[in-house]
């Protein structure tokens, strides 16, 4: 795998794992469902961000080889 989905993959799980940290604070004290429904929703909130997140670090990855192949096929000049 490259740096970038490596790196996209690091950062989405920390936002993911932030979100559904924050939401489960928020519903502690009630309890019950409350807490259960914050956990689930906080949870697919921050695995959807996470996952767009992982997606850029993806694309930035693909946007770099693409560029890097295109300097290796530019044509050289011989100078003499």
């Amino acid at each position: 795998m490259s740096k970038h989905l490596i790196q996209g993959i690091i950062v989405g799980a920390v936002f993911a794992a932030s979100i559904t940290w924050v939401a489960t604070l928020d519903a502690f004290e009630a309890g019950g469902f409350a807490l259960l429904a914050s956990l689930v929703f906080g949870l697919a909130a921050g695995l959807c961000i996470g996952g767009l997140i992982a997606a850029n670090f993806a694309m930035l990855a693909v946007e770099e080889s693409e560029q890097r192949a295109a300097i290796a096929q530019r044509p050289a000049h011989a100078r003499a």
